[in-house]
């Protein structure tokens, strides 16, 4: 039976909830107890339930774990009185993890991926096919819409990444490639093609169990970097008319579940999303509870409690982008923190002059943030990356930064670990996920670093500057989110950075620090 504790709640105020600091103690004691026991002795992590896991030829094994398990006692140590003084969230763009860490030793990855089989009645479990390396820039992109995503967990089988339209026939518009047909999403990058981001988790944490917070896609699930929630919406922007975006452009809108279901609706939900290959019919039926959504609106956010608190902070986007969450936020783009949304580039500059603030978040220029297609490379991606990295640990401030990186959905890429499902936006596919601090958790990879197998989502960042700040949290989520405690080690810190060299082989150049 699969864990259902959550609802998508984000338009309640918190004194509308019930939600007690007891209650998400127990709450989560449950789920941590749960996610122990669907582990698998092959290493495979599922998310309960009877649904065939991941497992077999090409499954890297993982190791049992040398960190404490992640209970709510273990988050005592995260409060005001941790020497972490800055947190950087930097969030790039459409990888699963296992796309780009299926081989890390230690870490829970595949080099098979399974796929189905559709009939125009129902679609059933393929072949097991061979991952190929993955190339440097890919020849298209694939979709990762919210039912895309659904499709590819499929009730935890995590078998339809190659047919993401599952029984829904394709439009005649529709480029079959992208839904996952050519295989392209089977593929996976090796050290020697991403050779820095497997230093960094040589030399820091890699965490092998962050899911992404949502079936995706791009500008929810950054709704949920700086919310904990998504205020319920599912798509990204349609009906783009006008120069600007979000507040800045009345024409866009963008799919949403309608306020209100009830508890049987949302339990119907769940079973859609668990079964969604098994009758053509599950489609339009969740479909028929969505409405279009005008993208300027207001909820609740970290920066309001962080303004309240006076708690410095900044988020670096580019202005009109698809990933700028915060344009959408109509009390942040109409009013006074809209001076704290500053261009990527402004970070550097904010390193250099004494300027960082407590709390950052850090979204790529679009040439840097490794979206699949459209001529982007991840090299180039990662370059930029080393370029902030580097940049950080030559400053004052590493002494007292966390830094996570991650990517904002599974962007199409196989994945063989379920994810839980405690409500109806998802969890999604896991996400590569880095922690990078002088107080990362030491261990056993190559360069002293550790593999962290406990369960993350994006809301677990935003807990996690919760404790710092001594701030409640935003929504169910957050609250119950793990923060970061099985990566963090406050008592054995290693001030020693990583200055990485820039790769020569990439096909363009970084542009002005």
């Amino acid at each position: 039976m699969r864990i259902r504790l959550l609802r998508e709640m984000s338009h309640r105020h918190p004194e509308q909830r019930s939600l007690t600091l007891r209650h998400v103690a127990l709450t989560f004691l449950a789920f941590s107890l749960l996610a122990e026991v669907s582990c698998s002795v092959d290493g495979s992590v599922g998310s309960g339930g009877s649904s065939p896991r991941p497992g077999g030829p090409g499954t890297a094994q993982a190791p049992t774990s040398s960190a404490p398990r992640a209970t709510p006692t273990a988050w005592a140590s995260i409060s005001p009185k941790s020497p972490i003084d800055h947190v950087v969230f930097i969030v790039k763009e459409n990888r699963s993890f296992n796309h780009y860490f299926a081989t890390y030793p230690g870490a829970i990855g595949a080099t098979e991926g399974s796929t189905i089989r559709c009939t125009d009645e129902q679609c059933v479990p393929g072949p097991s096919v061979e991952l190929t390396r993955a190339t440097d820039i890919l020849p298209h992109d694939l979709v990762h819409c919210f039912l895309c995503g659904v499709v590819a967990v499929d009730g935890g089988r995590m078998d339809g990444f190659n047919r993401m339209n599952g029984l829904r026939r394709p439009n005649d518009y529709d480029d079959v490639r992208t839904l996952g047909y050519d295989l392209q999403g089977y593929t996976y990058f090796t050290r020697s093609g991403i050779p820095n981001y497997w230093a960094y988790a040589d030399r820091f944490v890699l965490a092998d169990r962050f899911f992404t917070s949502m079936y995706g896609p791009t500008f929810p699930e950054h709704l949920f970097t700086v919310a904990a929630s998504a205020n319920l919406i599912v798509g990204n922007k349609v009906g783009k008319e006008n120069p600007g975006g979000y507040c800045d452009d009345d024409s866009e809108f963008a799919p949403r579940f309608r306020e209100g279901l009830t508890d049987e609706q949302l339990e119907r939900v769940m079973f859609l999303e668990e079964n969604i290959t098994e009758d053509e019919t599950y489609f339009e039926e969740i479909r028929a509870l969505w409405r279009n959504f005008r993208l300027c609106f207001d909820m609740k956010i970290l920066p309001d409690a962080l303004e309240r608190a006076g708690v410095s902070w900044k988020y670096y986007a580019t202005l009109n982008g698809w990933n700028n969450a915060l344009q959408a936020i109509r009390h942040v783009r109409f009013g006074p923190m809209w001076a704290k949304v500053q261009p990527p580039a402004k970070f550097l500059r904010d390193l250099r002059t004494g300027h960082l603030p407590a709390v950052s978040w850090l979204l790529p220029p679009s040439p840097y943030d490794e979206h699949p297609g459209l001529g982007k490379s991840a090299c180039s991606g990662e370059n930029w990356t080393v370029q902030q990295l580097n940049a950080l640990m030559r400053s004052p401030y590493w002494r007292s930064t966390v830094v996570i990186v991650v990517w904002d959905d599974f962007g199409g890429f196989f994945d063989p670990v379920a994810p839980p499902h405690p409500d109806i936006m998802g969890l999604g596919p896991r996400t590569p996920a880095l922690i990078i601090s002088p107080y990362s958790r030491q261990g056993d990879n190559r360069l002293g670093g550790f593999v962290d197998h406990t369960t993350y989502e994006f809301s677990s960042v935003l807990h996690f500057v919760e404790l710092l700040h001594d701030l409640s949290p935003l929504t169910e989520r957050d609250a119950l989110a793990d923060p970061l405690s099985g990566a963090l080690d406050f008592e054995h810190p290693n001030f020693e950075g990583l200055i990485l060299p820039y790769r020569t082989d990439c096909p363009y150049s970084l542009g002005p620090a």
